[in-house]
């Protein structure tokens, strides 16, 4: 299965991805882009405070003479990220408040007992208005490394395990404990699969220069979180806990929910799904999209299709090239 990249998704569709069968018929599965509606939700979000968001933050080391040093010279674009995110997240939270702290705080040496980046600070629980106003600069005590399992236990430990919870966690670059964050990940998908634990979702937003290039090793890595669910050591069928979106292909903000639509929600009746032959697609769980259109949409068309186009009853039309991934 490969998934398009979000730059080249059209709206109002989310994530799509397609492959190709034997045959020649092409599956896809995709979504449309929506923010659903969920009783007792919570959400958090997470920003890396690691040294090396200085930039992000506009911190950079520019050098004006030795008795001024480093000055804050350059736009802080972490800011109105996390501002217009925050306001979006205490929207869909029931409490009307979202979870926000900084992760990777502290610089102690990695010989040391814990990791460097490993300390949190609570920012706050904010609405959407005072995110409006909420100052999001460069913590004092920044991290000499960039790790993301004490971010993801503080939200656990902050909710009841029941709830319905998605997490953001905003970050510039590497992590430095990629296993511990898969082996949590596994935990956190068996409790879920088992019924212990309410779905939880986590999406990474890939903000700064590290991930303008898809084969970085920063974006490999969150391909590798993304598909984790297919990962024959840390999967478990059926639960795919992570996603990722890149600040700079964004569109929308609904976009934070891409994997969280279901083929159960419908959203309306009368459409029609049509791949580039001319031929209507045919769905994996019904005949047709005319009688209930899901949010996720899942079905094959015929051999040399490279598109597929949604005709809704209001006459409005999107088509999707998928070409890229065939």
């Amino acid at each position: 299965m490969a998934q398009l990249a979000s730059n080249l998704v059209q709206e109002p569709f989310g994530e799509v991805n397609a492959w190709v069968h034997p045959d020649g018929t092409i599956e896809v599965k995709a979504t449309v882009l929506m923010k659903p509606v969920v009783e007792h939700a919570r959400t958090g979000l997470a920003i890396d405070a690691s040294a090396s968001m200085a930039e992000m933050f506009g911190c950079g080391k520019q050098v004006i003479s030795n008795i001024f040093g480093e000055l804050c010279a350059q736009p802080n674009y972490v800011e109105p990220v996390a501002r217009k995110m925050t306001a979006y997240l205490a929207e869909f939270d029931s409490t009307g408040e979202t979870t926000v702290i900084y992760y990777s705080l502290g610089r102690q040496n990695m010989q040391t007992e814990g990791k460097a980046g490993s300390d949190i600070h609570f920012i706050g629980n904010l609405d959407a208005g005072r995110s409006q106003t909420q100052k999001f600069e460069m913590p004092p005590n920044t991290g000499a490394g960039t790790c993301l399992t004490p971010a993801i236990k503080y939200f656990l430990n902050s909710i009841d395990p029941r709830s319905w919870f998605i997490g953001l966690f905003i970050t510039d670059g590497m992590i430095d404990d990629a296993d511990e964050v898969k082996a949590l990940s596994k935990q956190i998908c068996e409790e879920m699969a088992e019924g212990k634990r309410g779905y939880t979702k986590f999406v990474i937003i890939g903000l700064g220069r590290e991930f303008h290039t898809p084969d970085s090793a920063a974006a490999r890595l969150l391909e590798e979180l993304d598909d984790l669910d297919n990962d024959p050591t840390y999967g478990v069928p059926g639960q795919d806990l992570w996603d990722h979106k890149l600040a700079f292909n964004m569109k929308s903000m609904e976009e934070i929910f891409a994997e969280v639509v279901s083929s159960n929600i419908v959203l309306c009746r009368g459409a029609e799904v049509t791949d580039s032959n001319g031929l209507p697609v045919t769905p994996k769980d019904s005949k047709s999209y005319e009688k209930a259109l899901p949010a996720l949409l899942h079905f094959t068309m015929s051999p040399g299709s490279t598109a597929f186009t949604l005709a809704l009853p209001n006459g409005n039309r999107a088509t999707q090239d998928i070409s890229p991934l065939l």
